[in-house]
């Protein structure tokens, strides 16, 4: 009697695991759109940005500091290297 049950649940998991793997889809990952590296001059600009962010004239900052200094600079990047996009929050 036992071996019908074993080999019932066998079967069943057999089936469980092939529908679960056949309704897998394939999607690599992607890092994104990386168009932005060819433009020399936009990465020179933040590679500024992120030393004078840091930098802060010498003076000890937060994290915080930091981050927002870097932050202004990203967005003036941006503007400089990408005018004229209406709706774009910079």
């Amino acid at each position: 009697m036992k071996h019908p049950r074993i080999a019932a649940f066998a079967l069943t998991a057999i089936l469980a695991a092939s529908s679960l793997a056949g309704s897998a889809q394939y999607a690599p990952a992607s890092a994104g759109n990386l168009d932005w590296l060819s433009n020399q001059k936009y990465v020179d600009c933040l590679k500024g940005i992120s030393f004078l962010s840091n930098w802060n004239n010498g003076q000890p900052s937060t994290q915080a500091q930091k981050d927002a200094a870097y932050d202004r600079g990203r967005r003036y990047c941006n503007r400089q290297n990408f005018p004229n996009r209406p709706g774009t929050d910079y």
